[in-house]
């Protein structure tokens, strides 16, 4: 493939003679799409269009490159031509899912999957991509089938068994995992990725232990896979060792390229454990490392305002928001089209800071900033939630409860929120039902009078810190 290369660039660029036959362009283009390397791949294409006009596999490439610049509906009129002209052929049928699939059409793109799959070549990939449109029309069970059938595959890549957890772990299907994904680290001892996938299974379980063991043998086999650190270490912080959730990232700093978002982590968790002066070191090592980390900036402000010193938080935070603004937006970080841009992180210390100092009007447009860019965490939307009831706004915490509920059904922490709410805005029968889900301490503390109310109080414990029979009779 070098010698092929560097014969073509030869060939081109410095106008040497060599003659390249069909499957030899095949190799240099593809090496091009392997690489990335946008204008030599064009000028491949070209020059091999121009020397064979009525090859199907230089047409084939010729599909691949216009899709690779998301040019989908011209990639689709190359490839039904040829499909009218070879209607057996399928690398075509498997351009084509492909192709469909990028335009929406999964239905379509299955169809094409299955018929490519005949041939039994590269099933890993097809299985895979086949898997992924079961997922967007929320077919989860063939979605699990088709990942599974890819991961058999002597062709399978490492981000299709990531892929499978994920499917099984958003379907509810964890225990299904963990025993599939025990008898494919069986099969397959040395896949790091099966171990890593396992790990994340046993700790979404709760079986911290094994947990810790899976990701244990993962880094046995890549010393490096910095994935398997960071997953342990989180493991290791669930099961209440801070010391040993340290050490592991500390070992990781060996290996990751992005040692500021290493000390970012280990200072995230000394400040869990309110140790601020500890966390406060590690964040600045952060910033050390990468100036333009605004989440490291984040945190150290939110650091200053734990201990006090709000004009030192209010300027860090505003240091960490200038620098988010700055930052590019990452086309692979997850964001739908109509999400906006932002770090849900330094948007959300943003508005717990300016609460702190009395700026609710501020507070309130960084929460909504960092709610509209769809990408916060569960516990940033209690937080909101907390704001929201804090400033007596019952009605947007009611709309952001119900919604919240839909994604964490019997959620305790927004039903009991919710009925609050309801129970401050005069809703007392739709309090009524919210209370058979509620935290009765954590209603206690934001809604006593709910709980005294000599209509609804009795269906709440009458001291919800006391369960003894004594109290409960």
């Amino acid at each position: 493939m070098r010698e092929l290369v560097l014969a073509f660039e030869d060939t081109v660029l410095k106008g040497k003679n060599h003659f390249f036959d069909v499957d030899e362009l095949e190799i240099i283009i593809d090496y091009y799409f392997e690489v990335n390397d946008r204008h030599p791949l064009e000028v491949a294409v070209e020059y091999a269009e121009y020397l064979y006009p009525n090859s199907s596999t230089i047409r084939l490439r010729r599909a691949h490159l216009m899709m690779s610049k998301e040019e989908y509906a011209q990639a689709l009129s190359v490839l039904n031509r040829m499909r009218e002209a070879e209607p057996n052929n399928t690398d075509v049928a498997y351009s084509l899912g492909v192709a469909n699939g990028a335009v929406g059409d999964s239905e379509k793109a299955i169809a094409y999957f299955k018929e490519a799959a005949t041939d039994g070549w590269m099933l890993g990939r097809v299985y895979s991509n086949m898997a992924e449109e079961y997922y967007k029309l929320k077919d989860f069970d063939a979605a699990i089938n088709c990942y599974r059938k890819a991961m058999e595959s002597d062709s399978c890549d490492d981000i299709t068994i990531y892929n499978y957890y994920d499917v099984c772990y958003e379907a509810g299907r964890v225990e299904q995992a963990v025993e599939y994904l025990e008898g494919y680290v069986k099969k397959n001892p040395y896949s790091r990725e099966g171990w890593y996938c396992l790990g994340c299974a046993y700790r979404d379980l709760t079986l911290y232990e094994k947990a810790v063991d899976a990701f244990e043998y993962a880094i046995a086999i890549d010393k490096s896979y910095v994935d398997a650190y960071v997953a342990l270490s989180q493991t290791q912080d669930y099961m209440g060792n801070t010391s040993e959730a340290v050490t592991t990232m500390l070992r990781v700093l060996d290996y990751s390229e992005e040692r500021d978002k290493v000390y970012h982590t280990i200072g995230s968790l000394y400040a869990r454990e309110a140790n601020y002066d500890t966390a406060m070191a590690y964040f600045k090592k952060a910033i050390e490392e990468n100036p333009a980390n605004a989440e490291a900036h984040a945190s150290l402000a939110l650091c200053y305002l734990e201990i006090g010193d709000t004009s030192t938080a209010v300027s860090k935070v505003n240091r960490a928001l200038m620098l988010d603004e700055a930052t590019p937006v990452d086309p692979n970080d997850g964001r739908g089209p109509h999400d906006a841009p932002g770090n849900p992180d330094v948007l959300c210390a943003a508005a717990m800071i300016y609460d702190a100092i009395g700026e609710y009007y501020k507070a309130s447009e960084y929460f909504e900033q960092m709610i509209n860019t769809g990408l916060y965490a569960e516990h940033q939307c209690q937080l909101y939630t907390q704001f929201l009831f804090n400033h007596q706004v019952y009605d947007i915490v009611i709309q952001f409860a119900e919604e919240s509920l839909e994604v964490y059904p019997h959620s305790s922490f927004y039903s009991t929120y919710l009925a609050a709410s309801y129970f401050y805005t005069n809703r007392y029968n739709k309090a009524r039902k919210m209370l058979p889900d509620v935290s009765p301490a954590m209603l206690a503390e934001i809604c006593p009078e709910l709980i005294m109310h000599p209509l609804l109080g009795p269906l709440v414990p009458a001291d919800p810190y006391n369960n003894s029979d004594e109290q409960k009779q």
